[in-house]
């Protein structure tokens, strides 16, 4: 990774003029500010730099204006922007250059505060994230009151006349059909050439309709979580150039499966990977790794808040539903633990799959992960693992097997919070937490308000 001198030599060196400064709000968005590169000394990578009010992103400080100070590790230079290079940057809050308790970034780090003091040295994350990409979207935002109103043209769309629809093969579909595969490949090289983080796949995605899917290699959770968001930037303006538009929001197509975002976690004593057991004969899975499990079954109702964070994460769940149970196969449930191939100790993971690529990665990384701890700390019993297709399964054969239902709606999520939190606790601030919980009973309440096509279809001649 680069050290600050790197960083500054770089500029001098490539007579590079603008500095991006990024950062993140709690909903996950990115922001940015961006400065001349005279203007950027330095002083900012330990006194931070003033970019104008962020109160707009993080309201009010009591305790002093909040500056951006610039991480060198996320430093990496912008191909689409002649002389513009990026940091993602930590947000601090002046004179005393605290850390703003309301900085997501903030979060991952506390977690890893409490995962050192567990002799934990590393929890490692990989991201398989799947997005779609559209030749066109337009959407009345003027005259919303006359009618909902929105228009999706994709060319492998069963609406568009191109005849690359196919819906067959998902995932699998080959070219030309996979109409996309070089946007792909571009997007993967920007991450590895431009922000030094690693692709390990890139693949057509389940639905039809101009789904893809890219896979990051593991990082360290901070680390995992900034190479999501640089992904979500790369995607974004690459089909901005290419005159088409992306959308990570789950489900933006009835009918299909939508996006998901899996997380691959990995706990680590130095070179110990603690969730390894070649004497497991179910899945070579250790005991901390089950108790891993069990927390996160335990908590899986409070996690939605986090991992499914938007009105639209509930049509997603209900169009490709997930149930609090765990196995080594993808059937429907909410935690999987990969066991294609045995002894494989360095890749042994638990992976969480019942999130969407609409989450704020620093905040749902961090909390999978506090689940999972919790369980290790409380000795966690798992249960026994559910291998059969429980989508297929009739509901009193899920209830017999222990299966368990995921919340229903962002009320009944955020309800779940209220009554399962206590294992965030030194993780989430009270002051980010409220402010989370304010922005997504509001979003429930915008969208409670507004008209759906399907209510015209179905009501208007009531």
């Amino acid at each position: 990774m680069p050290t600050p001198e790197e960083a500054m030599e770089f500029i001098s060196v490539n007579n590079t003029k603008w500095v991006d400064l990024q950062f993140m709000d709690a909903t996950g968005r990115l922001n940015r500010t961006t400065v001349n590169s005279r203007e950027f000394t330095p002083a900012a990578f330990t006194a931070g730099i003033s970019c104008g009010n962020l109160q707009e992103a993080f309201g009010w400080s009591d305790e002093g204006e909040l500056l951006l100070r610039p991480d060198p590790d996320t430093f990496g230079r912008i191909p689409w922007e002649a002389n513009t290079v990026r940091f993602l940057c930590d947000v601090v809050v002046a004179p005393k250059l605290e850390r703003c308790l309301k900085d997501p970034r903030y979060v991952a780090e506390r977690l890893m505060v409490n995962a050192k003091a567990m002799g934990i040295s590393d929890i490692s994350v990989s991201t398989e994230m799947e997005f779609y990409v559209f030749d066109a979207v337009s959407i009345d935002k003027v005259s919303q009151g006359r009618g909902p109103n929105y228009l999706i043209d994709a060319r492998e769309a069963r609406w568009n006349p191109s005849p690359l629809w196919n819906s067959k093969n998902g995932a699998y579909v080959g070219q030309p059909f996979d109409s996309l595969y070089s946007a792909r490949t571009q997007v993967s090289e920007v991450l590895e050439d431009n922000f030094r983080y690693l692709v390990q796949s890139h693949f057509h995605g389940r639905s039809p309709s101009s789904q893809q899917c890219i896979t990051l290699r593991p990082n360290s959770m901070r680390v995992a979580a900034d190479a999501m968001l640089t992904a979500k930037h790369v995607v974004r303006n690459l089909s901005f150039i290419a005159n088409a538009t992306s959308t990570f929001m789950p489900l933006p197509i009835f009918g299909e499966k939508g996006s998901s975002l899996r997380m691959m976690q990995s706990i680590w004593k130095g070179d110990e990977n603690i969730f390894y057991d070649a004497a497991d004969n179910y899945a070579q899975l250790s005991q901390n790794g089950r108790y891993f499990v069990g927390g996160l079954l335990e908590h899986a109702s409070a996690l939605s808040i986090f991992t499914a964070p938007t009105t639209n994460s509930y049509k997603k769940m209900l169009a490709d539903p997930l149930y609090i149970a765990w196995g080594k196969r993808n059937n429907g449930s909410i935690v999987r633990v990969p066991f294609e191939k045995k002894n494989e100790k360095m890749e042994k993971s638990v992976v969480f799959m019942g999130a969407d690529p609409s989450v704020n990665p620093y905040i749902a990384y961090a909390a999978v992960a506090a689940a999972g701890l919790d369980g290790i700390k409380k000795k966690k019993d798992c249960g026994d693992p559910v291998d059969k297709d429980i989508t297929s399964m009739a509901a009193k054969e899920r209830k017999d097997a222990g299966v368990e239902y995921l919340p229903s709606g962002l009320i009944e999520a955020v309800s779940e919070l209220e009554t399962d939190n206590a294992f965030l606790k030194g993780i989430l601030s009270s002051e980010l937490l409220e402010d989370y919980l304010a922005r997504k009973m509001a979003e429930q309440t915008e969208h409670n308000m507004r008209t759906s096509a399907y209510e015209f279809e179905e009501y208007y001649n009531v």
